[in-house]
């Protein structure tokens, strides 16, 4: 049944995709060929030579109390020496506990990796669907992982897939929950943060998308732990690409991210859907307001540009 299988795995593109234009990517190669990666590879090798000097430092310090507590420990009293051997001690777990925050089993060193290495993707996969549509491919392979890695809408059945499966249950459809991240809004100037304009906003947006539709939300605290994956550990503006990894990373349908300022006499926002699924921005919604007591009219005018977009 196998070879059955491996058999027909081989011969469908043959079949269906007759008339389209297929190809494939090696993105080993790629990655490899990247002449960006030098650079980002340097940045790890800096910062690895610094937790070094850091890890180096910690250790001359442990070092010199033990051979000052050496020298010492015969006109020193028993109380003064446990103190010693005690601050030793805490030295020495701080020490430990520095190697295991950088090089162990999810360490910085590890997310910062990560974090590079899902950017370089995120940018790969943006240029491949670019070529493929620019180009004409209905379909383009992984050579390097034997995956599809682009593929036009026209030849996805699985929607088809779906319909058949369910036509037991007859006509009554279930309308699909929207998995939906919205990160903290950012906040561009001081009068914005002294407010907490971007927080206000967040719930408002929030709880306007619960007035509306059935829509589940990722949590806060899985956002900072996701980004924190990612390297990103200041607040700071997220750029489109870091939203497509983001969403991606969380498994969602949708992101919805916003900045905001404030102004004597207006409110300005500057909102983003992002399709989690393709990693492009849909809709860009630019709103404005003369006063923060009008927050609810401004996250409405909001989500009149993004709402019907989101299906």
């Amino acid at each position: 049944m196998k070879k059955i299988i491996i058999i027909l795995a081989f011969l469908l593109p043959l079949a269906t995709f007759a008339e389209g234009k297929i190809g494939y990517v090696d993105t080993d190669r790629v990655i490899n060929s990247y002449k960006g990666l030098s650079p980002l590879k340097e940045q790890i090798n800096m910062q690895i030579n610094q937790w070094k000097r850091e890890l180096g430092a910690k250790k001359l310090e442990i070092n010199r109390l033990k051979e000052d507590l050496s020298n010492k420990e015969l006109v020193i009293s028993n109380e003064m020496k446990l103190e010693k051997e005690n601050e030793i001690k805490r030295k020495e777990g701080t020490y430990t506990q520095f190697i295991d925050s950088i090089w162990g089993e999810g360490g910085l060193l590890e997310k910062k990796k990560k974090g590079y290495s899902r950017a370089i993707t995120v940018k790969i996969d943006t240029i491949i669907k670019k070529i493929a549509q620019e180009e004409g491919y209905t379909i383009i392979f992984d050579k390097s992982k034997s995956g599809i890695i682009y593929s036009k809408d026209v030849i996805d059945i699985t929607n088809e897939v779906i319909d058949a499966l369910n036509r037991e249950f007859g006509n009554k459809e279930t309308a699909k929950t929207l998995e939906i991240v919205i990160p903290d809004v950012f906040e561009t100037n001081n009068k914005a943060q002294e407010m907490q304009l971007g927080s206000k906003l967040r719930a408002t947006l929030k709880n306007a998308l619960n007035r509306i539709g059935d829509y589940d939300f990722t949590k806060i605290q899985d956002i900072s732990n996701s980004l924190n994956g990612m390297g990103i550990t200041v607040r700071r503006k997220l750029t489109d690409t870091e939203l497509a990894t983001l969403g991606r990373n969380l498994g969602v349908d949708y992101v919805i991210y916003g900045t905001c300022e404030a102004d004597v006499g207006v409110i300005k926002t500057n909102f983003e859907l992002v399709n989690a699924k393709t990693g492009l921005v849909i809709v860009t919604s630019v709103r404005s307001v003369d006063s923060d007591k009008k927050l609810d009219q401004l996250v409405n005018d909001i989500l009149t540009d993004i709402k019907l977009k989101m299906r």
